[in-house]
């Protein structure tokens, strides 16, 4: 495990987390600081602990929209597939009448042919 120090509000935070994920960690602890400093703005004698908490529930808004969101485009994407479906249903009965018109076409222009003629030598003997 890997121990790091983070800034936030300028206070110093030590953490741990796993070998390989500083970089990570890192990363969240820059964001967080931004969000708090956002927070801070005009709100200058604002206590740490105060700060924290605005921004865990401004965290947990955005998460809670997300979530939304997400269901949200898991609904479309289930839609979307049973339309695949039903479109894919309703090709397969195209394809099968395209092709009956066909085979019917053919038999038609068949009819319409006049019939093949016989060679002499199968030309039946009386």
């Amino acid at each position: 495990m890997a121990e790091m120090t983070v800034f936030i509000n300028s206070r110093p935070f030590q953490v741990v987390c796993a070998d390989g994920e500083e970089a990570q960690v890192s990363q969240l602890a820059e964001d967080l600081a931004v969000r708090v400093a956002r927070l801070k703005e005009g709100n200058e004698k604002i206590g740490d602990s105060h700060l924290l908490v605005l921004s865990a529930l401004t965290l947990c808004n955005e998460l809670r929209d997300m979530k939304h969101e997400i269901e949200a485009i898991r609904q479309d994407v289930a839609k979307a597939s049973a339309a695949r479906e039903t479109l894919g249903g309703k090709m397969d009965d195209m394809e099968a009448a395209l092709s009956a018109a066909l085979v019917l076409a053919a038999e038609k222009v068949e009819a319409m042919l006049p019939p093949p003629e016989t060679p002499a030598s199968e030309t039946p003997k009386a």
